[in-house]
């Protein structure tokens, strides 16, 4: 296992640290597309149309590089749901080298000021009770809810529960963004 590659993931904009959300974990197992074992496998299935499961055999660098996109003809973040016009640029880097994220019912990548945000992960219930009006507003706005809605939404969450509130972090604005999905 080469160490500096251990040490060194590749840099992901739209999902700055997959390890920490879960969605990449350390593996000695070498990637079925460059054929080495670089210390940390994508954990989750790519979108394609075969019926093969490709979970735990994709490096993250192949992912980073578009490699594995274009050799396995697949791809990792759920693109087609985004609720803002964004550059197709972005689009193609969301969907073919970034990796996705798992929730209930499929992921939605959230966006904001014209381009992807970026994942940070599950909600704590810190983030969640504590969000900010504009948070809030926005969630509302993209829901078409009110902040009734929203409150008996954060009263019920307890993280890893049956209400997941996904985390997206706006990279030109800073804005909090939450996508809530239930199981």
């Amino acid at each position: 296992m080469d160490t500096m590659s251990v040490n060194h993931l590749p840099n992901f904009r739209y999902h700055p640290d997959p390890v920490a959300t879960g969605n990449v974990g350390p593996s000695s197992s070498a990637c079925r597309v460059c054929q080495q074992a670089r210390g940390y496998v994508y954990l989750r299935d790519a979108l394609h149309e075969g019926r093969e499961d490709f979970s735990e055999q994709i490096c993250p660098w192949c992912i980073a590089d578009g490699r594995a996109a274009s050799t396995l003809d697949v791809e990792f973040a759920f693109s087609l749901d985004i609720d803002e016009v964004v550059p197709e640029t972005a689009l193609e880097e969301l969907s073919r080298r970034t990796p996705g994220y798992a929730s209930f019912q499929g992921e939605k990548w959230l966006a904001h000021c014209s381009d992807v945000c970026r994942f940070l992960g599950d909600a704590t219930m810190e983030q969640v009770s504590q969000a900010s009006a504009a948070t809030i507003a926005a969630w509302c706005a993209a829901n078409n809810a009110d902040e009734t809605l929203w409150s008996e939404l954060v009263s019920g969450y307890v993280p890893g529960a049956d209400i997941g509130f996904y985390t997206f972090e706006c990279l030109h604005c800073g804005l909090i963004q939450f996508h809530v999905d239930a199981a």
